[in-house]
């Protein structure tokens, strides 16, 4: 689905830059209000006004009235407009005042102040001059000139305005002032309609902070700049989950402050309706734009902004759910009312043209679309500038266009120019981010990249250079998060600055402690959730906070816009990298406008002789690379049976690619996986010509993204070499049980049921374990290494925390991986925080140590989640070892990854992690292990002693089921 431009979110911040001051209880003057018989009005008035100056009755949404006094229906004497608080806003003499007032002679402004603002003077209705009475330089005067260079798109002189009324504000009034508050919330809004998302965020959380000292949580001020220009701010960077209580609160404080038919009540609504429609739950979106159109329609006419805002919020619905002719007429009327408005040079103007441009390009009109989509990009570029989302929106508009009709060259440099703008946000945003919100705001501008990705792949055909932008492309977005988190603590632990080393070491520590309250989330009452969700938004601000810092250390450690030439500099001879991407291609519509997209997966291919551009392969048949064939590849491998098939789909195009780019075969291959590709074991798949499994003839290295290969380097580390200063640390064969003294119940393997981590059953005693740290530590003996054993109960999590950076971690119990759970609804408090933290797939996997079975009141409980696992200390630790079932699976976020156990612990440090993909045998499991340190403590390299331990325990047991369930990741 392509994301629309919903005008309300950008023209209704207008409504916010001129506030006034809080009402009083001035009474307002009861005049007779009399009419003669002949209908002409006679003698003194009161006639009150709502915000927009609509004349109303009810005198609970006053803000202005007017006394007037009338013979025959003409007025007489000087006219005065009062604000609500009984101060005059305006003097002036009417020669009529229907249809609309004529004035006549000089006419006064004054502000909310009492202080005179303006003289203009009128000739029988004709405005002759106009002059400011204000001090050019103060508060006020400034303030009116930002507004009105606002209202008319001029960004850059808003902005300059906007933060010399930031400066007047303090110096006339102080910081702790309504008046200050407005002023930030004021600048916060202009940065925020330029895409200056962290400026913005920093003056709108000052506001909130001011306006909640000031008038407190319920007044107007604070609905309208700490709550709707908060949320929306988190809207537009696609924040769901942080923008929606705030727009349900202003929602409900406006309702309450102004009632349901105010304007101002519709704003928050709009509001709410966007965010909806982002999430596609278009059904609660359309009944609240239809609310806001009937609103406005009545509060201002239909010859409005705020009125043909609503015509095109509630056209993006209707034209999604395909009803073309209603979302036409819509569209139309809404762009020609912003036209009458605002003019035809105005962003909103623009925002109209390519909403109705795409309604024409899904009927393909494709004429009438370009037109739209070149004026919408011309007035974007100018009023927005062309780092601004609308823009970037207006570009992709056009891209798609020219793509659809197989215009590729057209869509060239559009995509090009939007995927290094977003490359550049990104760069720039990244760093304000909490890891949450980074997946979030990236989750919310994936569609530009997949709309780049499909154009490449399209046009590599007819220019095959194109597939060096995306090879390009992926370098920079690929495990990018995860990224910017490792170089975010290593940037931290390396600064050499005690007092961000120590604000980490609190952010870790407070982490853990609410971790420690999540735990026990069946026990928490209701009463309680307050203060846990007000503790995770302070851990959530600290993180964002040490992120910004982090990068002051470290600015040549940037995330860099690296090209695959670069790549190409690391390889050796004989030596392949093979990136893979998980990609959707856009093959039409659906009835509700969301896009219908084909999976299919990318292998680029890049060794030390590419010359032009990668090579490039197409995995046509992605759905079933994901469903059948992967069902078939799992069902073999628990169930030992010969698999003839998951070769062809899996790997037979890519070795065939391989024998195209090098006859004789690559000595080393590095393979960066993405999607399905995380789920199989590679060295498992066998050919069904030879029998071989790639095991047995390919050297394949699995990396997180070749961006690795820049920045770490190809040269595997030699652990012999300083053996005698390693600490290795042996944890394994656990007293689940500490209140029993004897361990039974015996399985044969080491897979831990997800039932069992949520009721709380009897965990099964795993005795090869035991044999297998006891060997493992007689091999360091041997070589008079220093290596500690912790078993039974000293296999705890406890002690596992407080382990300092050890060298070799190896732990070996049983894992668990607990899948998506559906929403089957709740009945409590308890089940609300159970499902709550079973959201997060870093609860959901993890290991099962000492204790676990009965858990004391305080203290830990003897499960170590992935969660947990990320405030590990394992900085420098070379390698970690999960002997343990499934400790390699979790949740696949595209382009990121395995979010589990793999993820946590190389975030917490670890620069190797070996890991398992499906349920293992406790007996071979054992004797993998015993091997692989063998080889290692004999002078292999961590992946020279992992692969001969593969080799001689096939020996013995040929199914790949006992040998192939283990993989290794990291460097």
């Amino acid at each position: 689905m392509k994301n629309i431009k919903l005008l309300s979110f950008l023209l209704g911040f207008a409504c916010f830059f001129l506030l006034g001051s809080v009402l009083s209880a001035q009474s307002i003057p009861n005049n007779p209000n009399l009419t003669d018989k002949e209908g002409k009005r006679q003698g003194q008035w009161t006639i009150l006004y709502d915000k927009g100056w609509n004349v109303i009755t009810d005198t609970a949404n006053v803000a202005y009235y007017r006394l007037i006094a009338y013979q025959d229906d003409k007025p007489v004497g000087i006219v005065k407009d009062l604000y609500r608080d009984g101060r005059v806003q305006m003097e002036a003499t009417l020669l009529a005042d229907r249809p609309q007032d004529i004035m006549d002679g000089v006419v006064i402004y004054y502000d909310e102040e009492g202080n005179k603002e303006k003289e203009a003077i009128y000739n029988k209705g004709q405005l002759e001059s106009e002059k400011s009475l204000l001090d050019p330089n103060s508060w006020k005067a400034l303030d009116q000139a930002a507004g009105k260079a606002l209202e008319q798109g001029q960004y850059e002189t808003a902005t300059k305005l906007f933060e010399r009324v930031r400066e007047q504000a303090e110096k006339e009034f102080g910081k702790i002032t309504k008046t200050y508050g407005n002023a930030c919330n004021d600048l916060g809004l202009v940065y925020l309609l330029q895409g200056k998302y962290e400026e913005a965020e920093l003056l709108l959380l000052e506001a909130r902070e001011i306006q909640e000292r000031v008038v407190g949580k319920e007044g107007k001020y604070y609905s309208t700049s700490c709550l709707i220009n908060l949320g929306a701010l988190y809207l537009e960077q696609g924040l769901y989950t942080k923008a929606e209580p705030l727009l349900i609160e202003a929602k409900n404080i406006r309702a309450n402050l102004y009632g349901q038919n105010s304007p101002t009540y519709a704003v928050a609504c709009s509001r709410l309706g966007i965010l909806y429609y982002n999430q596609r739950l278009y059904e609660k979106a359309e009944t609240l734009f239809i609310e806001v159109k009937n609103i406005r329609e009545s509060a201002s006419g239909k010859n409005s902004p705020d009125y043909a805002n609503s015509c095109n919020d509630l056209a993006v619905i209707y034209r999604d759910q395909r009803k073309f002719s209603e979302a036409e007429a819509l569209f139309v009327e809404a762009k020609e009312a912003m036209a009458q408005t605002l003019g035809r040079e105005h962003p909103n103007y623009a925002a109209c043209c390519g909403n109705l441009g795409f309604l024409y390009q899904m009927q393909g009109l494709y004429e009438k679309a370009e037109a739209l989509f070149m004026t919408a990009k011309d007035i974007q570029a100018k009023t927005s500038g062309t780092f601004h989302p609308d823009y970037a929106q207006s570009c992709i508009f056009l891209a798609s266009l020219y793509q659809e009709q197989g215009l590729y060259a057209k869509a060239e440099p559009l995509y090009l120019e939007v995927v290094n703008t977003k490359i550049a946000q990104i760069s720039s945003l990244l760093p304000t981010f909490s890891e949450s919100e980074k997946m979030s705001y990236l989750a919310s501008i994936r569609n530009v990249f997949n709309g780049s990705q499909d154009w490449a792949i399209a046009y590599s055909k007819e220019k095959p250079s194109v597939i060096g932008e995306l090879y390009n492309q992926n370098l920079f977005m690929k495990s990018l998060v995860f990224s910017s988190t490792q170089k975010m603590r290593k940037q931290i632990l390396g600064s050499g600055d005690s007092t961000l080393i120590a604000d980490f070491e609190n952010w870790k520590n407070q982490k853990s402690s609410y971790n420690k309250l999540l735990e026990k989330s069946g026990l928490v009452a209701e009463k309680d959730v307050t203060s846990l969700d007000s503790m995770a938004t302070a851990i959530n601000q600290l993180e964002k906070s040490l992120s910004k810092r982090s990068t002051l250390f470290a600015q040549n450690v940037q995330t860099k816009n690296y090209q695959w030439q670069q790549v190409k500099q690391k390889l050796g001879k004989n030596q392949v990298v093979i990136e893979i991407i998980r990609t959707l291609r856009t093959v039409g519509y659906d009835s509700l406008g969301g896009s219908i997209q084909d999976t299919i997966y990318v292998a680029l291919f890049l060794t030390n002789k590419t010359k032009k551009q990668p090579e490039m392969l197409i995995l046509e048949n992605g759905k079933d690379l994901e469903s059948k064939h992967l069902s078939f590849y799992k069902n073999a491998i628990q169930f030992k049976l010969k698999d003839a098939n998951s070769y062809l789909q899996y790997w037979q195009p890519i070795a065939s690619k391989l024998k195209q780019l090098n006859k004789k075969g690559f000595a080393k291959i590095y393979f960066s996986p993405d999607g399905v590709y995380h789920q199989i074991s590679l060295n498992t798949l066998q050919d069904p010509e030879n029998e071989q499994f790639v095991l047995e003839n390919q050297n394949i290295q699995l990396i997180g993204t070749s961006r690795d290969l820049i920045e770490l380097g190809t040269k595997e580390k030699d652990l012999s070499q300083n053996f005698e200063n390693y600490q290795a640390y042996l944890v394994g064969f656990p007293t689940y049980n500490l209140e029993q003294t004897e361990q039974k119940t015996q399985v044969q393997d080491r897979n831990f049921s997800a039932i069992q981590k949520i009721a709380g059953r009897q965990v099964s005693v795993l005795y090869g374990t035991k044999r297998e740290v006891e060997a493992i530590a007689e091999f360091f003996n041997q070589k008079k290494l220093p290596s500690q054993i912790y078993i039974k109960e000293k296999a705890s999590e406890g002690n596992l925390k407080k382990l300092v950076a050890p060298t070799i971690l190896h732990i070996a119990t049983h894992g668990f991986f607990i899948p998506p759970l559906k929403d089957k609804g709740v009945e409590n408090m308890q089940e609300v925080m159970r499902n709550k933290v079973l959201e997060n797939p870093l609860w959901r996997s993890g290991l099962l140590l000492a204790g676990c079975e009965n858990p004391k009141a305080e203290g830990e409980d003897g499960v170590l989640t992935a969660e947990e696992a990320l405030s590990l200390n394992l900085d420098n630790t070379e390698l970690v070892v999960l002997s343990a079932c499934e400790t390699g699976l979790g949740d696949i976020q595209n382009g990121e990854g395995v979010f589990g156990l793999q993820r946590a612990f190389q975030q917490a440090g670890a620069k190797t992690v070996l890991m398992s993909l499906w349920k293992v045998s406790d007996e071979a499991t054992q004797m993998l292990m015993t091997e692989f340190y063998k080889n290692l403590l004999a002078g292999k390299t961590k992946r020279q002693a992992f692969l001969s331990a593969q080799l001689a325990l096939k020996a013995q047991f040929p199914e790949p089921y006992y040998w192939g369930a283990f993989v290794m990741v990291g460097e």
